[in-house]
This record gives structure tokens, C-alpha cells and sequence, in this order.
């Protein structure tokens, strides 16, 4: 029965991030018919995120979360308002799109595809496989939860892909034997979902495993996603990226249907 449990929530998953990123496609597609802010709503909605209440704006929340941050709040609303970190972001974005990611979130353990909100377990199977040098290249020698996400969508992948981390924000040990590189979106329910599993994974495997963040706007239907990504770069500068990071994924039923 267990085992029958863990296959069908593999293939929720599997079917969550395959409708995620035809639906990223289709917006493209009917960008003309359906504002941005509609289809931004409806998703988030979706992952039950509330009527807008305590913020006025995306702006404002912006601002109160640099507080609880405890950011230089001129520095921090300067670096936004002049959009200083926009090309950071997009060269995630586009390093992200040259390694087939078309959805968010998609992860990379040691070069290994996993796309989607995954449970806790696949991310297991995956790590103690690098940690003990039984990891394979060939999906069969993966559960049958992997194997299907293999055969039915291609969201797991056990090809090593070269994912470059360059000057990306790091958490976890520094000389991890794992290196779990995420491709995400602020604004993006499947990824607040994931939020909690990376915590997971890190408590529990502690210096084993370090996790790179890479931004993913899906900026076809989430208005304030790139706005969020750069927001957290200039958080950065501060050194406080991660817990700018943290905020923006704990409070997202506060600010993913604001407006700009």
C-alpha cells in the first residue's frame, strides 16, 4: 500500500509541472486575450493565496519585508526602483532555458533533471545514491515513481547536465558532495510548495548538501515574479539574500496577487 502511495503522488507531481509549463506556454499564446494579472491571479489563487489586505502594493510589501529583513531600506528601494539587478536575473533565466527548464521549480542534483514540487523522498532517493556512488545514469536503476516521471514527461532525468552556479546564492556546506541547483519563481505556488522540502533536505542532510538558487521568472503569468527575483538580489547586496528569500516564500499568500 506505502508503495502504491508513493507512485501516485510521484505522478501528481509529474502531472502538476507538466500542466505548469503548458500553461506557461499557452499564456504566451493568448498573451493577447488574457492579462497577465488574470492569469497571475488565477494561479495563485490556486495555491490558496488570500484576498490582498495588508499591502496597498507589491511595492509596499517590498518595503515592510526589508524591515523584517533588517535591510537598509534606502539602499534596498534605490537598487529595485532602478531595476540594478535585471540582468542578473536574466541571465539565470537564460541559463535556465539553455538547460531545458521550462517550468519551475526544476532542480539539478549533481546535474540530475528533477522538475517539479517533488516530495522529500525522491530528493532522498536521489541524494543517498550520490552520497553512497550508486548513482546511475540509466532511469531503471531509479524507483518506479522515478521511472515514471521519466517515461511520462520527461521531469526526471538521471543525464548529469554541467549547471555553472558562477556567483549564485549558496546554502549548505560548502564542500557538499551534493549540489542541488534550483531554478525558481518567487511568485510561483509549485515553488513556494518546494520551499519547505529544501529546508527539509538541508536539516537533514546538513553539510552533505549545499542548494544554489537560480532565478526562473515566468514572467508570462506572474506579473511581480521578476520584480521579486531582482528584489532579492538587491537584498543580496546586504548579505541577506536568504532571509529576504525566506520572507518573500512565507508571507507569498500576502503578496502574490498584489498588484505592482
Amino acid at each position: 500500500m506505502n508503495k502504491l502511495i508513493y507512485v501516485l503522488v510521484g505522478l501528481l507531481v509529474v502531472a502538476s509541472f507538466v500542466i505548469g509549463s503548458l500553461w506557461t506556454k499557452v499564456s504566451y499564446l493568448e498573451k493577447g486575450n488574457i492579462s497577465n494579472g488574470q492569469v497571475a491571479g488565477q494561479q495563485a489563487g490556486g495555491a490558496g493565496a488570500q484576498p490582498a489586505g495588508k499591502y496597498a502594493s507589491f511595492d509596499a510589501a517590498l518595503s515592510d519585508y526589508a524591515k523584517q529583513a533588517s535591510l537598509d531600506g534606502g539602499k534596498f528601494s534605490s537598487c529595485v526602483a532602478k531595476a540594478e539587478k535585471k540582468a542578473v536575473v536574466d541571465a539565470d533565466l537564460k541559463q535556465g532555458e539553455g538547460l531545458g527548464v521550462s517550468g519551475t521549480p526544476g532542480f539539478f542534483v549533481n546535474g540530475k533533471f528533477l522538475g517539479g514540487a517533488y516530495p522529500f523522498e525522491s530528493f532522498k532517493e536521489i541524494i543517498d545514491k550520490e552520497l553512497s556512488g550508486t548513482g546511475s545514469t540509466d532511469y531503471k536503476d531509479y524507483s518506479q515513481a522515478l521511472q515514471q516521471a521519466y517515461e511520462q514527461g520527461g521531469s526526471f532525468n538521471p543525464e548529469p547536465k554541467d549547471v555553472e552556479v558562477g556567483k549564485a546564492s549558496i546554502r549548505g556546506g560548502k564542500n557538499a558532495k551534493v549540489t542541488i541547483v534550483e531554478f525558481s519563481d518567487f511568485q510561483c505556488p509549485f515553488c513556494a510548495r518546494a520551499y519547505p522540502t529544501m529546508n527539509q533536505v538541508l536539516d537533514g542532510y546538513g553539510d552533505k548538501v549545499k542548494l544554489v538558487y537560480k532565478h526562473f521568472p515566468l514572467n508570462a503569468i506572474h506579473p511581480l515574479a521578476q520584480k521579486a527575483a531582482e528584489a532579492s538580489e538587491c537584498a543580496k547586496d546586504q548579505g541577506k539574500f536568504w532571509e529576504f528569500h525566506d520572507v518573500l516564500f512565507e508571507k507569498a499568500e500576502e503578496w502574490t496577487s498584489l498588484s505592482s
